[in-house]
């Protein structure tokens, strides 16, 4: 029997992964533009649906919370049913329930709809990342994993950009419903080449299912090396891969569960503390940051940004913040091309760098980040320290991610990525909350507590092992 890695290693990274990762790039880039992009949505739609700071809030808490019930659930069932398969049935889902609450006329409606899709979107969340990996071979995951979230900073210039030309002008329908429309066409587009691609052949092996295993990497074969070779021209009779499902793990849903928390316990705490800080900071501010930014766009005196903030009500909202001009979304189209400069340059120096290295050293830098917003009187150095804050983070959670896919076996991946998207997802519904109730109340204490959770967070990360080249963590 051959290892299924080093076959892969033969069949190099080629035609199939190639597009495979276009695909899953393009699926990435709706991700992004259903949740980041959110934000530019809220402050167009701010005035027509009276949106404030606590309602925003729960507008977060809600859609997060189902994406927080929800994501064991998808964990479980791309575990039992695989990753292609409820990718594909939950992105269509999730597309047309945000299509729908584009139409809502009324704020509840709007919220009951969003809160469906973050339910179902929240499945790709936990099997993109881990479908891709499952056919990149060990050596080049960290890098392909990290230039697939080139899609994040891509989003992030690409729904500002639109939102610029629609949220300026007034219109039937409103602009912001015209935008959210079209943040769905890359998952349209996304979904469509999914029907296309093949069934990870990792997951049929770790069903026992060894001649839809070979099937699949013989396609692979012939896409990338021609369709002269086969498997059999290779030496390669049967698939394997370390450390299989036991008959025993096959009886019960409950029991991978069980082996994470008790046999991977000690690692899978370190990585729900680490998850729960880096994806809670890294998704959930960048939504406050531009509902920050109008707030405070007309004030001119030169001090720190929580002095700007003191005695703006929580239930203040006004005409800037529904009809916003082109120039208001340079900021969020700035952050985007700041977002995917830091992926480009994370990906470059992977191959220096050990993953744990690079996701402390962006720690440290969000950690000063927090610290220069008690100080920082400018509006560009004010926007430059969110940046600081933000952008290393979400670049941490994906080096995070590959690290926890390397660590746990095929069969238990969904599961493991499902339990700290769980995790990651509470982090954004609490830090949403605690915003916007403490924002305009004690904001200085609002920025500093983040500090305590990051410095935390730096210590587990630094007491992970700085690489996984046991035979036992490389399948």
């Amino acid at each position: 029997m051959s290892d299924i890695d080093e076959v892969f290693t033969k069949l190099g990274f080629g035609k199939m992964q190639f597009i495979m990762l276009f695909c899953c790039f393009i699926l990435q880039l709706w991700m992004t533009n259903e949740q980041l992009g959110f934000g530019v949505v809220i402050a167009g739609a701010s005035c027509e649906m009276h949106i404030h700071d606590r309602r925003l809030a729960w507008l977060m808490a809600a859609n997060f919370s189902a994406q927080m019930i929800s994501c064991f659930i998808w964990g479980q069932l791309s575990d039992s049913y695989g990753r292609r398969k409820i990718i594909g049935i939950t992105g269509i889902v999730a597309i047309i329930s945000s299509l729908t609450s584009a139409f809502m006329p009324e704020f509840w409606g709007f919220l009951v709809m969003r809160t469906v899709g973050g339910f179902f979107i929240v499945a790709l969340v936990v099997c993109l990342m881990t479908y891709l990996s499952e056919f990149t071979k060990i050596s080049l995951r960290p890098r392909v994993l990290t230039i697939m979230s080139y899609s994040l900073g891509m989003s992030m210039i690409y729904v500002p950009s639109l939102a610029g030309a629609l949220l300026s002008k007034r219109m039937e329908p409103s602009g912001w419903r015209i935008l959210l429309v079209c943040n769905q066409l890359p998952g349209i587009i996304g979904i469509i080449l999914l029907i296309f691609l093949p069934e990870s052949p990792k997951y049929y092996l770790s069903i026992d299912n060894q001649e839809k295993a070979m099937h699949v990497m013989e396609r692979v074969c012939r896409m990338n090396k021609g369709k002269e070779v086969t498997l059999k021209s290779l030496g390669v009779e049967s698939l394997t891969q370390p450390r299989l499902r036991l008959a025993s793990e096959m009886r019960g849903r409950c029991y991978g569960t069980k082996q994470l928390l008790v046999k991977h316990g000690k690692i899978m705490w370190f990585f729900f503390i680490i998850f729960f800080t880096l994806t809670g900071l890294g998704l959930a501010l960048p939504i406050w940051v531009l509902r920050i930014r109008v707030l405070t766009a007309t004030y001119e005196e030169m001090v720190p940004l929580c002095d700007r903030l003191e005695g703006i009500g929580t239930e203040s909202h006004g005409e800037t913040e529904c009809i916003l001009t082109y120039a208001q979304m340079t900021d969020p189209m700035i952050h985007g091309c700041v977002v995917l400069g830091v992926f480009i340059v994370t990906s470059v120096v992977l191959s220096w760098l050990s993953r744990r290295v690079v996701i402390i050293a962006f720690v440290i830098i969000s950690i000063l980040g927090c610290v220069a917003l008690n100080f920082m009187v400018h509006s560009t150095m004010i926007l430059i320290s969110f940046f600081a804050i933000i952008d290393p983070l979400l670049c941490s959670v994906r080096l995070a991610s590959s690290l926890l896919i390397d660590l746990v076996p095929t069969h238990l991946r969904g599961k493991a990525a499902a339990l700290i998207t769980m995790t990651g997802r509470s982090g954004i519904l609490l830090t949403s909350v605690y915003v916007g109730y403490t924002l305009s109340h004690s904001c200085y204490v609002t920025f500093n507590t983040f500090i305590v959770f990051l410095l935390v967070s730096g210590i587990l990360v630094y007491c992970l092992p700085t690489e996984y080249q046991h035979s036992s963590f490389s399948n």
